[in-house]
């Protein structure tokens, strides 16, 4: 078990890494939020409070509190979902290009994206970032953290996709809406 918690650690700090090294211009980097925000990026502090119990769960789990009685497989489960994860962020970001921000904002020379994982879903990047942070919290083997994880996790990316999505129906309106009538919102078939 605390082999697949070290990797899930490591493979946390490489989510950081490529989230730096994906985002190449100045806007992208920025921290200044707009209007469009809606402060929805105070709402992804839920990525703090996802380390800080990720990084609790082996203390956890050596008092026993939250301790999932399943298996190494289902640590090794959660790894390949989080791997999926952050595979499916990193192909999501690489489509966006340039329009891939910090911030939610749109910029003059933006259109609707409708390549890669895009044409299916709308949101695929943020649904990476769910199936990662699943995944990292059954690699911990501890339903505390799985929990934790999944309930801030879900809270902040729920209230982001309102957010994007009002702010993209403003800037690009029958275009977005008929885009949005052709696209899953984060899951194939289902939403």
């Amino acid at each position: 078990m605390m082999v697949s918690i070290a990797l899930t650690y490591l493979l946390t700090a490489f989510y950081f890494v490529m989230e730096r090294l994906q985002r190449k211009s100045k806007q992208a980097l920025s921290l200044q939020a707009g209007p469009s925000d809606r402060g929805s990026s105070r709402f992804l502090i839920s990525g703090l409070i996802e380390i800080a119990f990720l990084l609790l769960a082996p203390v956890l789990n050596m008092n026993g509190w939250g301790l999932m009685q399943v298996g190494a497989a289902m640590n090794w489960i959660g790894i390949l979902i989080m791997l999926g994860g952050l595979t499916l962020r990193y192909f999501a970001a690489k489509t966006l290009g340039e329009l891939y921000t910090r911030m939610l904002l749109v910029v003059p020379e933006q259109a609707v994206i409708e390549q890669g994982p895009y044409k299916v879903i709308r949101h695929p990047g943020y649904l990476g970032v769910l199936l990662g942070s699943v995944g990292a919290g059954l690699a911990t083997a501890n339903w505390i953290v799985l929990v934790t994880v999944m309930l801030t996790k879900f809270i902040g990316i729920g209230y982001r996709i309102y957010s994007e999505e009002k702010m993209l129906l403003v800037a690009f309106s029958e275009e977005y809406s008929a885009y949005r009538a052709n696209t899953y919102r984060l899951i194939p078939f289902i939403l």
